[in-house]
């Protein structure tokens, strides 16, 4: 009886004990009793001290308010724990705070203001845990539900974005300065300053001493060669719950086999200058093939790591492959000395085949072929390389920029080999080839080739300029610099610009008015050709090219019209910094004569087919225009008017007829129907100010209209707000009868000028 007893009083105190403690997993909650929709506001009560930390708590009722009679409220887990699901008396005793529900209320939400009970957690913490629970007058409980608040920096940087190159002897790695949101509540603010970054070298072979290699940083601050500036050798950022220091290492005998830097920065991301983040390492030294890590992290100043980026790389081995001197090409009959473009603007290269000598004493001769001795066998003497790299030196940029589509290990197996003027596939062929894409007629290129060995080593590059030749039309016709020769029809030949206007600073110009582009054309003196701006006709032909492009694009990839005339052609990104910077311009968007950039980057002027419809606007732009889909604005075939919308009016006789009690205002007789009364002219009420339209030489450019009654009382300053930067004139007044309708009014498109809208110009031969 005794043992049963005690049984008894220990399940009554193990009971006890559980219901005393957070772990309550095997408690049935309801969720129609606990709060949702829970959320911080950072911002004051109305009632508040705006120079206070504020912070309130929004949340929403729960579902079952039936008897809900409190509501607790705690701040901080010292009482209810960040795992606890319901809470017992003693806890609720213990809260911050607590109120009645408002029985009978209609309201779903409501908030509470915390700015009070945190004041004394926002010098010490960086976060804090808030809970609420609601306590029923009986049945099964909600679960608590919880929240944080964030008063400093807990927000860790950015993982860092690393490129790197490595070689026989060396590693160089580049990583561009993380962005940091120093405020959980301003996401979009990333500019936080780094502290700096603790780098890390590490070699499996604990033999091999890396403590002392050869270390060089460039930095946006400048280059450090010596670790007394920029950097430490043997240090490292380390921090605490309240501080954070930088402190040497160890690297004593038993850790050679590790290199630690710190490197300094002290700078936020800047979102204007990228180029400005860049920080490059370059370490020499390393063992030919042999396998190292290296890893890195981010500090910001509120001691906060970012995630570490981590990575295995190994050296490649001791002799670099070899590569010719000189790039070979199918020689264009008009022009012998240049390379011929096939009819998809593809230029077809030819170089002999590099190799890679396993041996410094491979006797292999260099010179715009790679010779072979007989007594060099191939797998004793040297092997194949693995790939190659093809890049152009941008004209533009002065950078090399490399052939995405060109290179990978199965576009060499084919071998060739010269025929006279051209080469033949032959399996005794020592020469490989391949094809760029989008080239224009007359361009000039700078190629650079390099292989790269099956341990990653580079060669040193093959450099060699590849003039195009500018084809059958411009033998022809001899363009002026800058022109490319195209033609609109069998018998129509001319020149045009190959990329839209620009001034003498290399500026795209835009923001003209249709004279003013005529006019900049116009003045263009040329030997022989006659220059003005393009005709709408002769610009849609030449887009077509012969009606086999839809945008004036030559599109070699099964990509989507509405993706390439995006990533392509700036269409409709909104992008316009691109769009004034030529050097952005991608070379893809070109078409086969090498106009470039017909469907996107700026809409432009040209010279209607009609004298009302002189100026008319050609091409879509970087600008997203509403109601008007991708493909629809770039089509060649697309032809827009400038307008702006005026209040529609007439001077013509108003036939009014009565339906029952409606009056049907219409401006045309009907003879089938009951004419209630004819309002002509002097029965008008409403008048309209007309203006003449003059630019900034004080020329006429058209004539707009506008209320007289808004003109009066808006006067010049007003005037000013609609005039687009032209000068309006008032010319005389109109009695009209307002239609209550808006119109679009094309007598705009003469003096209407934006800055998506440029213009190319024409060179037409004389007779």
């Amino acid at each position: 009886m005794l043992r049963m007893m005690l049984l008894a009083l220990a399940v009554a105190l193990f009971a006890t004990l559980v219901g005393c403690s957070d772990d309550d997993s095997s408690v049935e909650f309801l969720f129609d009793r606990e709060i949702s929709d829970f959320s911080v506001l950072r911002q004051c009560a109305k009632d508040a001290d705006s120079g206070s930390y504020c912070f309130m708590v929004r949340f929403r009722y729960p579902i079952d308010t039936e008897k809900l009679e409190r509501i607790y409220l705690w701040v901080d887990s010292t009482v209810v724990g960040d795992t606890a699901k319901t809470v017992n008396d003693e806890k609720l005793e213990k809260a911050t705070d607590s109120f009645e529900y408002p029985s009978g209320t209609e309201a779903l939400f409501d908030t509470i203001d915390l700015t009070n009970y945190i004041q004394d957690y926002v010098k010490e913490r960086d976060s804090l845990m808030v809970a609420i629970y609601c306590d029923y007058e009986s049945g099964r409980p909600g679960t608590v539900q919880r929240i944080y608040l964030h008063f400093g920096d807990d927000i860790d940087p950015s993982l860092i974005s690393v490129t790197d190159s490595m070689w026989t002897t060396g590693y160089l790695v580049e990583w561009s300065r993380p962005t940091d949101q120093t405020d959980y509540y301003t996401p979009n603010e990333l500019s936080g300053p780094i502290v700096g970054y603790n780098i890390e070298f590490h070699t499996e072979d604990k033999n091999e001493d890396i403590r002392k290699l050869k270390v060089k940083l460039i930095s946006p601050d400048g280059i450090d060669s010596t670790g007394e500036t920029l950097y430490r050798r043997h240090a490292r950022i380390y921090s605490n719950n309240d501080s954070m220091w930088v402190d040497t290492v160890s690297h004593g005998d038993r850790v050679k086999n590790y290199l630690r830097i710190m490197v300094k920065d002290g700078k936020g991301y800047n979102t204007d200058n990228p180029d400005s983040n860049v920080f490059r390492l370059i370490v020499e030294g390393l063992k030919a093939e042999s396998r190292y890590s290296i890893t890195i992290s981010s500090w910001d100043t509120s001691s906060n790591e970012s995630s570490k980026f981590s990575k295995d790389f190994i050296t490649t081995d001791s002799i670099a492959p070899l590569m010719p001197t000189k790039i070979w090409i199918i020689k264009d009959t008009l022009y012998p000395e240049m390379a011929r473009l096939d009819s998809n603007n593809r230029l077809r290269i030819f170089w002999s085949r590099s190799v890679d000598p396993l041996d410094v004493k491979h006797g292999i001769g260099v010179d715009s072929v790679l010779k072979i001795p007989d007594t060099c066998l191939f797998k004793i003497c040297y092997d194949t390389v693995a790939t190659y790299m093809i890049e152009r030196l941008d004209p533009y940029s002065g950078e090399w920029s490399a052939y995405t589509y060109a290179g990978g290990s199965d576009r060499y197996g084919k071998l060739y080999k010269q025929s006279g003027d051209t080469m033949k596939v032959s399996s005794k062929g020592t020469f490989v080839s391949d094809t760029i894409r989008w080239v224009s007629p007359g361009d000039t290129l700078i190629l650079r080739i390099r292989s790269i060995d099956k341990s990653g080593y580079y060669s040193v590059a093959l450099i060699d300029t590849i003039y195009v030749s500018p084809g059958e039309l411009q033998n022809e016709l001899n363009c002026p610099e800058g022109f490319v020769a195209v033609k609109s029809s069998d018998t129509l030949k001319f020149c045009m610009e190959r990329m839209e206007h620009q001034n003498d600073s290399g500026a795209f110009v835009t923001d003209v008015l249709y004279s003013e582009a005529l006019e900049a054309c116009e003045s263009m003196s040329v030997s022989g050709f006659s220059v003005s701006l393009c005709n709408e006709r002769d610009w849609e032909l030449v887009c077509l090219s012969g009606g086999t492009l839809t945008y004036g694009v030559v599109q070699e990839d099964l990509t989507e019209a509405s993706e390439f005339l995006f990533t392509d052609c700036n269409v409709a990104t909104n992008d316009s910094v691109s769009a004034f910077d030529a050097t952005k311009h991608n070379l893809r968007c070109i078409n086969p004569m090498g106009v470039r950039d017909l469907p996107g980057q700026f809409q432009e002027w040209v010279t209607g087919r009609s004298e009302d419809t002189a100026a008319v606007v050609k091409g879509g732009s970087y600008r997203i225009m509403g109601g008007i889909d991708r493909e629809t604005q770039a089509r060649c075939t697309n032809r827009s008017f400038p307008y702006f919308t005026r209040l529609a009016y007439t001077t013509d006789s108003v036939f009014l007829y009565r339906e029952g009690t409606k009056v049907d205002t219409v401006f045309k007789a009907d003879t089938s129907r009951t004419l209630y009364q004819v309002l002509t002219k002097k029965d008008f009420k409403d008048s309209l100010q007309f203006f003449d339209v003059q630019d900034s030489n004080g020329n006429s450019v058209g004539t707009d209209y506008a209320p007289y009654a808004e003109y009066k009382k808006g006067g010049d300053e007003w005037l000013e707000s609609i005039s687009n930067g032209m000068k309006y004139v008032p010319d005389h007044i109109e009695v009209v009868f307002l239609t209550g309708e808006r119109v679009a009014f094309r007598g705009a498109s003469n003096y209407y000028k934006s800055p998506s809208i440029g213009f190319r110009c024409c060179a037409y031969q004389n007779e």
